[in-house]
């Protein structure tokens, strides 16, 4: 990943391992790599770990490919829905 983006944690998560990281829900989170199913992390103190990409969830991504995602997402659900009238 080429840029940093921020992530929030939708709950608490506690570390289980030596690598990974604590978080709590709501918590802010700069997101250093999505490479796999944990996402590496860095909170407001600094620290980096690892967490479970489904415990948190991308603010305002600018991710190549997500607003293209998201731009079919929506169109496609509007053109379906215009094909029944």
């Amino acid at each position: 990943m080429s840029e940093e983006a921020i992530v929030i944690a939708k709950w608490d998560y506690t570390a289980q391992q030596d690598q990974e990281l604590d978080i709590r829900k709501n918590e802010r989170l700069w997101l250093l790599d999505d490479s796999k199913t944990w996402w590496r992390v860095r909170n407001a103190s600094n620290r980096t770990g690892y967490v479970p990409s489904n415990y948190v969830e991308r603010k305002n991504s600018l991710k190549k490919g997500s607003l293209v995602k998201n731009l079919k997402d929506t169109l496609g659900k509007r053109l379906v829905y215009f094909d029944f009238f």
